[in-house]
């Protein structure tokens, strides 16, 4: 997808800010992927922090509903976090993969389906962050996300990316 990050924009994405896609979850693997891109006008602390505090996911993410910890945790993610929760209808199973310098990532299962979810969050132009995100699945669950709507993966991570940045934007302005 094209988004705010075109030639010439300060915030491009370079060889250190590219989504790294585990083997089977690249976007010529799987049955279902999206990419999506956001300015958002906060820090990107404050951005990511939205990101790894799950309990926030039901108020700052529409879709997203149940989220818990399988295993004791301190309240926010880290590196093999295990979690689970319900977004769009579909009950993963989750294990952080990545977290370090802006990184998150994700793999999950659910029922007929195998998901990868990446983030990423890095300084932009002024006081701004630049988003990127990724979202890969296999299996007939993910296939059935696309058949009737091709669309529609696209449509559910650029609604996540936008849901993030009014959050992250409305704590800029609670601080």
């Amino acid at each position: 997808m094209v988004g705010p990050f075109g030639p010439g924009d300060p915030a491009h994405p370079d060889a250190d800010h590219v989504l790294r896609w585990p083997a089977g979850f690249s976007p010529r693997c799987a049955d279902a992927w999206a990419r999506s891109e956001q300015v958002v006008k906060a820090e990107p602390t404050d951005v990511f922090s939205h990101l790894i505090t799950p309990r926030h996911w039901e108020r700052d993410f529409s879709g997203v509903r149940n989220v818990r910890f399988l295993a004791s945790g301190h309240g926010f993610l880290e590196p093999d976090s295990e979690f689970e929760f319900e977004v769009d209808g579909h009950r993963l199973e989750a294990r952080v993969i990545e977290l370090a310098d802006g990184r998150l990532a994700w793999s999950g299962q659910g029922i007929d389906i195998s998901v990868y979810h990446a983030w990423l969050v890095f300084g932009g132009p002024g006081r701004s962050s630049a988003v990127l995100t990724g979202f890969a699945a296999r299996g007939a669950a993910a296939v059935a996300l696309t058949e009737p709507d091709p669309g529609r993966t696209h449509a559910m991570l650029d609604r996540w990316a936008h849901d993030l940045k009014k959050a992250a934007e409305g704590t800029r302005s609670r601080h």
